[in-house]
């Protein structure tokens, strides 16, 4: 009898120890799912500006962009989702999005360049934004309140350019980005102008990469600076 009564109450003991550790890790799974779920999303759509040519990727804007939320704000900042590639045109982007199926706390469009750079019709170039700011919308958990545009950088500036008809491309990048501002002011989307801050290059080679035509990962961080607490006042509000 003793040796049956023994059995039970360490049978008893395995159950409770068992559910005990069954709470624990449905707990434990309880909270890590909480904690993904209040992370703050980012989401960076663009072409080689955006994703970084050229430099390390934790130096391109959108991951410069994140630290400095972090480092700005009690925010948990997940590691950005970045849809870009050096070389896309707008259409090309609009062929890529398409993967995207979730909402985002931030989404920022810098696109156009290539547009520009291949002689695309404007006209195409401006229908084509329109969209994308459209969808960058819908990708956005507050919609226009969520997204922002960076400006196209003068690339007519950088060493490569030298010997190159510098002039007409400065043109056409500021009637691009002319149409970008006008398009976003339009849909209510903020458009923050890093332009002026890319012609830097002409007198600082630390603000240029290794291929003399795009931005270093320095170039990138002004660019971070110039706007983040404008971004966390209108994108984060």
């Amino acid at each position: 009898m003793t040796s049956v009564r023994t059995t039970y109450i360490a049978l008893l003991l395995v159950f409770v120890s068992a559910c005990s550790s069954t709470k624990t890790t449905s707990k434990k799974s309880d909270q890590q799912a909480v904690a993904v779920e209040s992370q703050f999303t980012y989401l960076a759509l663009g072409d080689s500006y955006t994703i970084g040519e050229m430099v390390d990727p934790q130096q391109s804007f959108p991951f410069q962009l994140a630290s400095a939320l972090a480092a700005k704000t009690e925010l948990n900042i997940a590691t950005p989702r970045v849809i870009a590639k050096t070389g896309w045109r707008t259409d090309e982007l609009l062929d890529s999005i398409t993967v995207v199926k979730e909402q985002y706390d931030l989404v920022s469009l810098l696109i156009g360049v290539n547009n520009q750079y291949q002689g695309k019709e404007i006209d195409v170039f401006t229908k084509e934004f329109k969209l994308l700011l459209e969808k960058a919308i819908g990708f956005s958990k507050t919609a226009e309140n969520g997204v922002f545009v960076y400006s196209i950088p003068d690339y007519s500036v950088m060493p490569f350019m030298r010997g190159k008809d510098v002039k007409k491309v400065r043109a056409e990048i500021k009637n691009y980005n002319s149409i970008c501002a006008a398009v976003a002011e339009k849909i209510g989307v903020n458009f923050y102008d890093i332009t002026p801050i890319s012609q830097k290059v002409q007198y600082d080679s630390g603000l240029i990469a290794d291929d003399k035509l795009h931005p270093s990962g320095a170039m990138y961080g002004m660019w971070v600076s110039e706007y983040v607490d404008q971004i966390i006042s209108n994108q984060l509000r």
